[in-house]
């Protein structure tokens, strides 16, 4: 697959070490990738959608990148749950139950979205 670099960063090849640059495009294998992509170095170039079965949640989910990726999955009448990239962001940090409440909401309402999310401290009332 490719993907765009968007960090500088060091790679070795055959011929030696070499700084990759903003802008670059490279053809990596998913397994190499999945690094370079959660630490913002890369992005795919192709649109990309992963399908993953969730042990927390124990559902399968659906992870785009756009609200547009979104929208040709759910007119491919994908029927599971799908977040984006910037839904995922929101939600990173916050406890299993909260995270199960609004997988229920996302799969009751399918045209939901995650816009913003706090959790309340503990002693608040729901």
């Amino acid at each position: 697959m490719r993907y765009q670099v968007k960090k500088p960063f060091k790679v070795r090849t055959s011929d030696g070490e070499m700084e990759l640059q903003p802008g670059q495009v490279v053809t990596l294998s998913k397994e190499m990738a999945v690094q370079l992509v959660n630490t913002g170095k890369i992005i795919p170039i192709e649109r990309v959608a992963y399908r993953i079965y969730s042990e927390i949640l124990e559902a399968v989910l659906w992870v785009v990148d756009t609200d547009e990726d979104m929208r040709t999955l759910k007119d491919r009448n994908i029927t599971e749950p799908i977040y984006t990239a910037d839904e995922i962001r929101k939600l990173k940090g916050i406890n299993k139950e909260d995270i199960k409440k609004v997988h229920k909401v996302k799969e009751v309402f399918e045209n939901s979205k995650v816009e913003d999310f706090q959790q309340k401290k503990h002693g608040e009332e729901s």
